[in-house]
């Protein structure tokens, strides 16, 4: 089975070296780790950023991603945009019509070309909010591969296409597009939860995700994708980061997992045309473990009480 790590890279206020870099705990910290057990992701890198704040710093994280070995493909939110002659009422892609999704895309391809990212096939939009006008745009423009799925809609995702291709919780293809969804599974706690959970590190406890991974081989799955943030493994402290350990040891545990398993195999998103295979079915709709969803439900409460005690005055 093939699995896709995807790095979702974003910030909404120009800062790169609190927001995504984190002070050495968010992107930094990730491609140390991914180099340590050399393994390559594929970062979806949020470029409209740069008709705001200029593409100088863009230019220097896309350099350093690519010469660490990864794959760098397209990431939008349009709130970011700043394009004369373009108005952005809202930061999600599909509440905007055709036209104007075409010039934020294109305008999106444009950047990261000028940022020396070559090899663009794939686009997410941010919250993956896309719809068929979305589709139809990426295909004039040259991008065959969405990644805008997910059967998650309680942590604001906002995708309009999951009904759109016959496979619903795997790459599927319809007419010349295909779409690797981020992975989903029937959550045992829909009261905390929500119908489905998506596998995203700060979402999914370390049983929880070797848990699928291994039932997903054993029944056929193509593809697993996987999504964070660099924001993810580290949070704000004053005017300096501290790591989030427990999300810092949940995706260590799991790249050791995948690395050990049989019959696992990380793929960067822009070899998936090429290796990756379209179930002839769609695989079966997987549920969560109660169990392990108690103990991530548990962890998760013990690491808000020492949040809450570390921040009290002393």
């Amino acid at each position: 089975m093939n699995l896709f790590l995807t790095i979702d890279v974003e910030t909404y206020t120009g800062d790169y070296e609190m927001d995504i870099y984190g002070r050495g705990k968010g992107l930094t910290y990730l491609l140390n780790l991914l180099g340590r057990f050399e393994i390559s992701a594929t970062f979806f890198i949020e470029a409209l950023g740069g008709t705001r704040w200029g593409i100088t710093k863009l230019q220097k994280m896309c350099t350093l991603i690519l010469e660490f070995g990864h794959d760098v493909q397209l990431h939008v939110h349009p709130k970011v945009a700043l394009i004369k002659g373009v108005e952005i009422k809202n930061d999600r892609l599909s509440k905007h019509d055709k036209k104007t999704q075409k010039i934020l895309i294109k305008t999106g391809l444009e950047i990261l070309n000028d940022c020396g990212v070559k090899n663009v096939i794939a686009f997410r939009s941010g919250d993956l909010a896309a719809n068929e006008d979305t589709l139809s745009v990426m295909e004039t423009l040259g991008l065959f591969l969405s990644s805008n799925r997910d059967l998650d809609k309680k942590s604001s995702i906002a995708t309009e296409i999951n009904e759109y291709f016959p496979i619903r919780n795997d790459l599927s293809q319809k007419g010349k597009m295909f779409d690797l969804p981020v992975t989903s599974f029937r959550s045992s706690l829909p009261f905390f939860d929500g119908p489905y959970r998506h596998f995203e590190i700060c979402a999914l406890g370390a049983l929880e995700m070797e848990d699928m991974l291994s039932r997903m081989m054993r029944t056929g799955y193509s593809c697993a994708t996987i999504l964070t943030h660099p924001g993810e493994y580290f949070r704000r402290n004053k005017n300096d980061t501290v790591f989030v350990s427990k999300n810092c040891a949940r995706l260590e545990r799991l790249l050791n997992y995948a690395k050990e398993a049989n019959g696992l195999q990380f793929l960067t998103v822009n070899r998936c045309l090429e290796e990756a295979t379209v179930p002839a079915l769609p695989p079966p709709e997987l549920a969560l473990k109660l169990n392990y969803s108690l103990m991530r439900l548990l962890a998760q409460y013990l690491d808000r009480i020492r949040m809450l005690y570390y921040s009290l005055p002393r």
